[in-house]
Parts: C-alpha cells; structure tokens; sequence
C-alpha cells in the first residue's frame, strides 16, 4: 500500500484553491507555507504506512493515524514548533486534516488526514523469481504457456526510396501482394532479361566515356603546355621589372641615408658651440639640452615618487578596508589585485598636500559601511571588490560619499547645539546664585549672546532667547 504524491499534491492544490475562494479575508486562508507542511505531513504519512504494511497488512477502509509531534515536523519543514501548530490549526480549519488527538505535552499527537485529499493504490507483492520458476516446472506439459516468438511476415523499408504521398513500409507490402498474386517463374524471367539489358546499356555508356575522357585529356595537356610556355614568358619579364625596381630602390636608400648623417653632423655642430658664447652670457643650444635632460630626469624621478606614494595610501586603504568589510570573506589574490588598482585610481586626482586628509576620511566612510552592516549582518554585505570599489558604481563604495556628508553635518549641528546648551547653563547658574555672589544679569546676557553670535546662525540665537528669556522677566 503507497500514497501517489503526484496525484494526492494535485488534489490538495485543487482543494486549497476552492476553500481559499470562499474565504472573505486573507487572515483566514490557507498560505503557501501551511500547503508544504501539508504536504510534508503527507510524506511522513505514506513512509508510516510502508511501514506498518510490513508488520500487517492494513485495510483501505480503516486507515492508521500519524503519530508525529512539532519537533519532528520543523527538523522536516525547517521552521519553529510555534508555526508548526498555527499551521495545523489552519489545516485543521479548512478540513485537510481532519482530526487531531492530543496525548499530553510529553508524547506524540495522533493526525488524522482527510481520505479525499490522499491517493492509495494498492500494490502486489513481488515473489521470488527462483520459487516461480520451480512452480512452473512442476506443472504439467499441457497447462504450460508457451510465448509465441514468430516475428512479423512484413519485410523491412526501402529507406532508398523517398516518396511523399504514401510510406516505404506500405509501398513494400503492395509489392509483396504482386508477388503472391503473379508467378514467380515469369518474374523471375523478366527480371533476368532487364538486367541484361541494364548491363548492355552501361558497357556501352562505359566505352562512350572512356573515348570522350581520352579526347578531353589531349586538350587539356595542349592547353597546360601552352600555358606553362605564357608564364615562364611572364616570369622573366617579371623579373627583368624586378631587378629594375631594386635598383631603384637601392639609389633611393643610399640618397636617404647620405641626408640623415648630413642632417645629424649639423645637429651636432650645433650642441657643440664655442665656449666664447657661454662667457658672454648666451646659453648654447648644448646647454639647452642639457637642461632639458636635468628636467626630465627630475620629473621621471618626481612620477616614481608619486607612483610610490600613491601605492602606499592605495595599499594601507586595501588593508583596513579588508579587515573591516572583508574579515569573513576568502577573496583571491587576483581579487585583492584588482582592489588596489581600483583604489590607486581614487587616490590619482588627489595632491600630496591633502593626501592625509583624504586617506582619513577614506577610513571614516569606511567604518560608516561597517556599522551600517553590523546592524544587520543577515541581510547586509558587501559586493566583491571589483565591483564596490569601482568609481563608476553609484551603489558601491562611490555611495558612500554622502552618508558622510550627512554625518558630518550632523556632528556640527551637535557642536553648536552644545554650545547654545553651555551658555543657557552659564545664565541659568548666574541666576540661581545669591545676589551678592551672582554677576549682574545684563552682563552675563550679553556674553552669552555674543558667544552665540559669532556663529553667524540666527536660529540658534532664538534658540536661546526662547529657553533665556520668559515673557514676565525684565532685564
């Protein structure tokens, strides 16, 4: 005895749809999560049966219940026992099971599934093989069961024959009727007397093509002498033309070269002017580029410097930012390659004045993203470096540029509101003093308001007149 789960899921699908329908409200239909544990329970329900089939066989009319518990269910479906039974509620509402008895908090509940839902087909028990075959040879000659083995009277296609109106294996059977219909010593006659004919016309045919393969093969040996004798006429020409052309090509050569050495002495003339010209304060053209050597070697010296010094905030940023963001991540060396690369390219438009300035606030915005993902590490992470650290990525580490902008504006207004804080303390103090110890009340007003003042922000001064000044008091 076996459940069909294909057929038993198709019918709880079906009995789900049409009790869903006439629910009036969400809350009181049957969720996607409540059909897999039904499901689920339908599959611990069928290994059961298999089960208890082996001990003695069951009857279709008075099934077993299913003895599980919430423990058992949730290891299967990967949820809490809580939702376990809010499911079997539900499932108990809407007649999937339909009963529950419950044996005390200790032990397993019985469940009992509705008939309807499950498909059981009952299934026979295979027998030995080895005990069948013995059966049979007991029997007597006379009741054995002989299987017939004769094949089909039909012959194989004529794959050859390619029509489209009718099929080979019909057109070999029309043929094969003839046969029986006709005789077969006149067929055998006729068939004889056009193969001779077919092997009559092909001699023929043969000796026909032998004599035009022999003509055509003179022509074609006339044709390739006289071709052979055009072309080795065209290659001497060629190479008549040939050595002609080299020999121009050689005067050419040797006129170049005589101008370039002629070009690089005056060059050199030139560099090496008289010294009379460096004493009467003119800079020879020597000296020029002399000067312009110094320089270059200056700036190639200048770009290794910055090349280093870039690779340096390049490699402590990649650092940091691998074991703020990337502890628990296996990257690849040729991932962390690619990070400093895209990390260099942040810190090339930058000067050397502001590189520290730069770098920290690099760092700042980094430990911004490791609080943002500390908050929820289940749901937060960050992409591999090629694609956060690329400065074309809008949601990568580029996104990041306002989240800092925002903190900072933050941590200012925080600033003045302690300032503001510090001088209503200062005036509130002055007036809970006595008066012989306490300053003059003007007075202390009036720095207070000039401390605030030199922020420049009005809102903040009424701030503080708000929380200073009552309507009943008098200065």
């Amino acid at each position: 005895m076996i459940i069909d789960y294909s057929v038993s899921f198709q019918v709880l699908d079906q009995f789900v749809f049409r009790f869903n329908k006439e629910q009036p409200s969400m809350g009181t239909k049957v969720r996607q999560s409540m059909i897999a544990t039904a499901k689920e329970i339908i599959k611990v329900y069928g290994v059961s049966l298999i089960k208890s089939d082996k001990v003695q066989p069951l009857d279709l009319h008075n099934l077993p219940s299913l003895r599980t518990n919430n423990m058992q269910l949730a290891k299967i479906t990967q949820a809490s026992g809580r939702t376990i039974q809010r499911h079997i509620d539900r499932l108990l509402e809407s007649g999937i099971l339909t009963k529950k008895v419950w044996h005390g908090s200790h032990s397993c509940y019985e469940l009992f599934i509705n008939p309807k839902i499950l498909w059981i087909s009952e299934l026979e028990r295979v027998k030995n093989p080895k005990k069948r075959e013995q059966e049979e040879k007991k029997i007597d000659t006379d009741n054995q069961v002989f299987t017939n083995n004769k094949s089909t009277k039909c012959p194989h296609s004529y794959t050859y024959k390619t029509t489209y109106k009718r099929n080979n294996r019909i057109i070999a059977v029309d043929k094969l009727n003839d046969l029986w219909t006709g005789n077969p010593d006149q067929d055998c006659e006729k068939a004889e007397k056009t193969q001779r004919k077919d092997l009559f016309q092909n001699g023929n045919r043969m000796e026909n093509v032998s004599e035009k393969q022999t003509e055509a093969e003179k022509k074609a040996e006339k044709t390739q002498r006289k071709d052979l004798f055009q072309n080795g006429t065209r290659m001497e020409n060629v190479l008549e033309k040939q050595t002609e052309a080299e020999k121009k090509a050689e005067k050419t050569q040797r006129k170049n070269l005589f101008h370039n050495d002629a070009q690089r002495k005056d060059a050199w003339r030139e560099q090496v002017a008289p010294k009379n010209d460096a004493v009467q304060g003119k800079h020879t053209s020597a000296e020029k580029i002399r000067a312009q050597q110094t320089g270059a070697v200056d700036n190639q010296h200048s770009d290794a410097a910055r090349h280093a010094f870039l690779l340096q905030h390049a490699d402590a940023l990649w650092e940091f930012a691998k074991e703020k963001l990337y502890k628990n991540a296996w990257l690849t060396k040729k991932q962390c390659t690619i990070a400093k690369t895209l990390l260099y390219q942040w810190y090339e438009p930058v000067s050397d004045s502001r590189m520290e300035h730069v770098h920290q606030v690099y760092k700042d915005r980094i430990l911004l993203v490791e609080k943002y993902i500390k908050k929820a590490p289940d749901k937060r992470f960050v992409t591999l470096p090629y694609l956060y650290f690329n400065p074309k990525n809008p949601n990568g580490f580029t996104g990041t540029k306002p989240w800092h902008e925002a903190q900072k504006k933050h941590k200012v207004s925080l600033k003045l509101q302690q300032i503001v804080r510090r001088q209503v303390q200062k005036f509130k103090r002055n007036e809970a003093k006595d008066t012989a110890e306490a300053r003059p009340r003007l007075t202390v007003f009036r720095e207070c308001e000039q401390r605030i003042g030199k922020l420049q922000i009005p809102s903040l001064l009424q701030q503080f007149y708000a929380e200073v000044l009552q309507p009943n008091a008098q200065i």
